[in-house]
């Protein structure tokens, strides 16, 4: 069924489908989708901006874990099915780990985010732009050739999971989120030290796990920032958090040798400075 479906998606390749399945396959990088949260977060609704972030930190670290001991050759590498090449700033599908098959990351991410949306929101009209837009990422990885459809359903399952358990974990048991949150991160840590699953994928997402429990931890005992509806203090917001994650990364990017251990460190770094110094600097400056 698996390379039925993907043959079948083969046959329709042309040059309309691939732009229009690079603009959904981009939406569900995991970068684009940690930039939209972190608009989420710091402009507009810090609580769902949260719990968004919570759900697709946990769904990804269970993605790449799975991924790293289970090592599914893609599609294209098992020859299967031949894949698009697209390589852009945005997405690209040549530069992939060719053993990183199941589950997919993409599916993983998006179906996470959006089921948070959903469930926050549930409201009919997000509900269903939603499911199209999480739907048109999976069917996105099969028509490039890079996943197969259990890769993606298993993603879905992952994501949406993991948004239904925040959201009780939220409901029921709220002042102990981010403590639950941080042993779920610290989790990460004997993976690195496995052979199979010290991956670079799993020392970056376990580096991004510790940090942002570490940071939330912070910010929720000392800062507690607001949100603000004031649309300059919410450009000036994203200005400051973005220079508070540049300066670190570049100055740890050029100082340290190449490395998974300098890896993480970076990826640390980087993102507990912008979880705990920008919210202290909005508190300070008023904005």
């Amino acid at each position: 069924m698996d390379a039925a479906i993907l043959h079948a998606l083969e046959k329709i390749r042309c040059p309309f489908l691939d732009v229009f399945f690079g603009i959904f396959t981009a939406l569900g990088e995991e970068m684009i989708i940690a930039a939209i949260i972190a608009v989420v977060y710091i402009c507009f609704s810090k609580r769902t901006g949260e719990q968004a972030l919570l759900t697709v930190m946990t769904a990804s670290g269970i993605t790449a874990g799975v991924k790293s001991a289970v090592r599914r050759l893609r599609p294209y590498a098992a020859g299967t099915v031949s894949r698009v090449e697209i390589d852009n700033p945005f997405v690209s599908t040549v530069d992939l780990d060719a053993d990183m098959s199941f589950p997919s990351g993409h599916a993983t991410a998006s179906s996470g985010f959006f089921a948070t949306v959903s469930i926050r929101r549930r409201r009919a009209l997000v509900i269903t732009l939603c499911s199209l837009f999480t739907l048109l990422v999976m069917l996105s990885r099969l028509y490039f050739g890079v996943h197969y459809p259990t890769d993606v359903l298993t993603g879905l399952l992952i994501g949406a999971g993991c948004a239904f358990l925040w959201q009780l974990i939220y409901s029921k048991w709220y002042g102990a989120r981010l403590y639950v949150y941080a042993a779920a991160a610290l989790l990460s840590v004997p993976l690195l030290f496995i052979p199979r699953t010290a991956t670079d994928s799993m020392f970056q997402i376990s580096a991004i796990l510790l940090a942002t429990a570490a940071g939330l931890l912070i910010e929720d005992r000392f800062i507690r920032f607001e949100d603000t509806k004031n649309w300059l203090h919410r450009l000036f917001r994203l200005l400051l958090a973005g220079a508070c994650a540049a300066v670190p990364f570049l100055i740890f990017h050029f100082a340290l040798p190449d490395g998974q251990w300098m890896d993480f460190i970076t990826y640390f770094f980087t993102l507990f400075a912008a979880m705990t110094l920008a919210p202290f600097l909005f508190k300070k400056l008023k904005i």
